[in-house]
C-alpha cells in the first residue's frame, strides 16, 4: 500500500475547461469530483455486495479523493470497532481491514473499469478515515461542557436563593 502523493497533471497549469480561467480547474474539477463520487459508490456497493475479506458489517467507504491527473485515488474508510476493545485489538482490527482492501484492489481496478469510462483507472490506496471519531469525541466533549454549565447554573441559582433568605 503506497503512500505517494498525486503529482500535478500533465498538462501544465491545470486550468481548461469551459471557464477560461487558467489555474482554476474549472469543468475538470467538477468532473474529478464526479468520478471521486461514482468511484466511492462503486466501492461501498463492492463492499456491501462482499469485497474479498473486507468484513461488510462495520465499514463504511466515507470519501475519495481523486488526483487531477486521475493516477491516483485515495479511499478513505470508517471502521466500527465495538467499545471495550483493546488498544492492541483496534490497530490490529484497522490494519487487517485495511489490509484487505488492498488485497481486492484488482476487484475493484476491475469494478471501477466496467462502470466507468476511464482512460485509465486510477491506483488506490487506503486510508482509515477518522473524522467520525473526531466528530464522536468533539461531541462528546460539547456535551461534558453543557452538563457542566447546567450544573453551574442550577448550583448559583441555588447559592442565589439561600442568600436572599438571610
Amino acid at each position: 500500500m503506497s503512500r505517494a502523493q498525486g503529482g500535478g497533471g500533465r498538462h501544465g497549469s491545470g486550468g481548461g475547461g469551459k471557464t477560461g480561467s487558467p489555474g482554476k480547474g474549472g469543468d475538470h474539477d467538477v468532473r474529478v469530483s464526479r468520478v471521486a463520487k461514482a468511484i466511492r459508490d462503486i466501492i461501498a456497493n463492492a463492499v456491501i455486495r462482499g469485497l474479498g475479506d473486507v468484513p461488510r458489517g462495520p465499514v463504511t467507504v466515507t470519501r475519495v479523493d481523486v488526483t487531477r491527473d486521475f493516477k491516483t485515488a485515495k479511499v478513505y474508510v470508517s471502521i466500527f470497532i465495538a467499545d471495550g476493545t483493546t488498544e492492541s485489538e483496534k490497530e490490529d482490527f484497522i490494519a487487517t481491514v485495511l489490509d484487505a482492501f488492498s488485497d481486492s484492489h484488482q476487484e475493484l481496478v476491475h469494478a471501477v473499469n466496467k462502470q466507468l469510462r476511464l482512460k485509465n483507472v486510477p491506483q488506490f490506496e487506503f486510508y482509515l478515515d477518522t473524522g467520525l471519531e473526531k466528530m464522536a469525541r468533539i461531541a462528546g466533549i460539547l456535551d461534558t461542557i453543557s452538563d457542566q454549565a447546567m450544573t453551574r447554573k442550577k448550583t448559583d441559582s441555588s447559592k442565589g436563593e439561600v442568600g436572599d433568605e438571610s
